[in-house]
């Protein structure tokens, strides 16, 4: 059983070690190989030989050829283990029992336990070993594969369920006192409920309710931290002025690169990715193709933010349609309210202004839409804006951007070509920060 199998190689390991958790070669050298569970206390002290080693890439050819029974193993062998590997972290990372903390390029990684699901995890060890089930014929396989009730989980049972949510209970409590936060009273009055008198459904969803909640408290002190970060916004900029690197960037990483940036800029109501996210609100994958990048929900107008880094000349069809369906949906989920869309990429290919041009000025199936199409070196502009006025003790507001935003669309009405938009959008972000710098 690999997935519980790599479980125990971990939680074994980081009860030798302070190190926790595998960094991306000793995960690619040590998981893919670990073929039998009788094998996890042997890969455990390889690993810590491995650490030791000062010749790194000698340990893992000497190793990759006992694993092989060879005495020459090619490159491509070695290689083929760190692809395996990398495949296999994505995989277990969508279960959300592993938690991965990845650089944005998505090169580097190091992948550990999920703390914050620790009661679910020592339930599974103590009842798998991560030894394979034994079948006595291909039938009884097949008919094991088909019963969704197999295998049995701890946590089908009530007292197991009830260790769970107090977990949970107990560490959702620790991060409201530890970061100071203010909660209203439903949300007091939830933390309150009494876990004995549950039933097994109620616990369930108790459960869920209780990571949700869990999750929204990190994403506020996420928040919090952002805003009176300065280096970060600085380094945002930095980041978003910078091309060449962000097209190396994973797609998940680059749509958690802008969420920040947007959470930072004003006075949003909501920000919400649609990417899939870890306990801690980390990206797993990039948003689903059927959904906008991201919502932004204000007090006085809504949007979505659609990001790419494709800068081909296919962008426009890649990008342009799923755009504008994209919006029109959101237009229709909130029918009387005024709704824009950010398309933000590192360059805008000029057939996809072309394509948003035509949306914006004439129609998209029937009617007009707002679409701004913005550079990152243009989003990098709103940003630099802020932290100028933040070092005056000032800040601008949703309504600031809905101004320009406001600008963008209805000069389009008058401009001869979408090439004279696509000058007039950067002319326009420029003259309004010098306007904001200004007040």
């Amino acid at each position: 059983m690999p997935f519980v199998a790599v479980m125990h190689l971990i939680d074994k390991l980081n009860r030798k070690s302070t190190k926790r958790g595998l960094d991306k070669t000793e995960f690619s050298i040590f998981v893919p190989t670990l073929i039998s569970f009788d094998r996890i206390n042997d890969h455990v002290e390889r690993i810590l030989e491995f650490r030791k080693e000062k010749n790194k890439k000698r340990y893992i050819l000497n190793f990759a050829k006992e694993f092989y029974e060879t005495k020459k193993v090619p490159d491509k062998k070695i290689n083929n283990l760190f692809d395996y590997g990398d495949n296999i972290m994505r995989y277990f990372r969508l279960t959300r029992y592993f938690k991965v903390s990845m650089d944005p390029l998505g090169y580097y990684w190091n992948i550990d336990l999920e703390p914050s699901r620790e009661v679910e995890i020592e339930q599974l060890l103590d009842m798998y070993s991560g030894a394979a089930f034994k079948f006595k014929s291909l039938t009884d396989y097949l008919e094991y594969l088909s019963d969704i009730t197999k295998p049995t989980l701890p946590w089908e049972k009530k007292e197991n369920l009830k260790k769970i949510a107090q977990s949970l209970k107990n560490a959702t409590i620790d991060l409201i006192e530890k970061g100071n936060l203010q909660i209203i009273q439903d949300k007091q009055e939830f933390l309150l409920a009494d876990i004995e008198k549950m039933n097994k459904n109620q616990l369930e969803n108790y459960i869920s309710r209780l990571r949700e909640f869990n999750l929204e408290l990190k994403e506020r002190l996420k928040k919090i931290k952002l805003m009176g970060d300065l280096n970060r916004i600085e380094k945002l900029i930095k980041i978003l002025r910078d091309p060449k690197n962000l097209k190396k960037y994973e797609p998940e990483q680059f749509e958690k690169l802008i969420t920040e940036a947007l959470k930072i800029i004003n006075d949003e109501i909501l920000i919400r990715p649609n990417y899939p996210t870890d306990d801690d609100g980390e990206p797993v994958n990039h948003s689903p193709g059927n959904k906008p990048d991201i919502e932004c929900y204000y007090s006085t107008f809504k949007a979505i933010c659609e990001v790419t880094l494709n800068t081909s000349k296919l962008q426009w069809v890649q990008e342009g349609q799923p755009v504008m369906r994209h919006l029109r949906d959101f237009e229709v989920q909130h029918r009387g309210d005024e709704v824009f869309c950010i398309f933000v990429a590192p360059q805008i290919h000029s057939d996809t202004y072309s394509q948003f041009w035509i949306s914006v000025r004439y129609e998209y199936n029937g009617s007009p839409q707002k679409i701004v199409p913005l550079t990152t070196e243009q989003f990098a502009i709103l940003l630099e804006t802020l932290l100028t006025l933040i070092k005056q003790g000032k800040r601008f507001t949703h309504k600031e951007l809905y101004e320009l935003y406001c600008r963008i669309i209805n000069e389009s009405k008058k401009l001869a070509s979408f090439s004279d938009w696509a000058i007039f959008i950067h002319k326009t972000v420029e003259e309004w920060q010098h306007r904001m710098v200004a007040i």
